[in-house]
């Protein structure tokens, strides 16, 4: 009489999220590999009403640094992670990698391709949010600043160029705007309706961080087919984990770290 192996538990994997990639990788991760796994997704909770997966749990919060992440990852028993959050999240990016090689945790970032300048673009590049609040009176008079929620301080006090400032919602700690408007709007946008905004606030520069994807892109040929120069805040490199710059790649990959487990 022989004794029945008992079936291995699903694989766990964590996903920190916040971004649309994280919630298709999500659905191509349940299509491809379905009962075998079992999936949470993790956001920090910066947006309202944000977009989520269909049948993917989901935690809300930070972790405290990576001394909170190593701590759920082995309370959850959690087998692989991925980051999939924005290419500019570089501190939750940082703790995450952090974590996972204390407890040699397989760790995969979704790091997507940056916009490619072409030879229509008028592209002025910077290090920072800060060196672009520095010099954009020098590019321009009427500016929309669409560069995220964050650090939105390095453009408090100009009073040489009016701001129009988009985020996704209202900023938690805003800054004193005097010269310019606030603008909540969630992407992605149309280049119809992003050159009338141009148009309409007679915009002559644009401030943006070079998040790559198809969401926001509309900005940038917008600018470019009015001949409007970007102040374009350069991409953080990725952290020292495996890195897949595609979904395709992220599914190869989790494939090749599941066989090994």
């Amino acid at each position: 009489m022989s004794l029945a192996r008992p079936a291995s538990r699903p694989k766990h994997i964590l996903i920190f999220g916040g971004t649309g990639d994280a919630n298709r990788i999500a659905e191509d991760l349940l299509h491809e590999f379905g009962g075998d796994i079992r999936l949470q997704l993790s956001l920090a909770g910066r947006t309202s009403a944000p977009s989520l997966p269909d049948g993917v749990p989901v935690r809300i919060g930070g972790f405290g640094g990576p001394e909170g992440i190593i701590s759920y990852v082995k309370s959850e028993q959690i087998d692989l992670v991925i980051d999939a959050t924005h290419p500019y999240a570089t501190e939750i990016s940082h703790n995450v990698a952090q974590a996972c090689h204390a407890v040699a945790m397989p760790c995969i970032q979704f790091h997507r391709p940056a916009w490619e300048k072409t030879d229509k673009d008028n592209w002025i590049s910077v290090k920072s949010i800060e060196e672009a609040a520095k010099i954009l009176p020098e590019i321009g008079t009427r500016a929309l600043i669409a560069s995220g929620a964050k650090n939105l301080h390095a453009f408090e006090g100009l009073e040489k160029t009016w701001l129009l400032v988009r985020t996704v919602d209202a900023p938690r700690d805003p800054f004193d705007l005097e010269h310019g408007e606030w603008l909540f709007a969630r992407g992605p946008f149309s280049v119809e309706s992003e050159t009338e905004l141009l148009e309409r606030h007679e915009v002559n520069v644009i401030v943006s961080k070079n998040s790559g994807g198809d969401a926001t892109y509309a900005k940038i040929e917008a600018a470019r087919n009015l001949g409007i120069p970007v102040i374009m805040i350069e991409r953080p490199g990725g952290e020292p984990v495996i890195q897949a710059p595609s979904r395709e790649e992220i599914i190869k990959r989790v494939h090749e770290i599941l066989d090994q487990i």
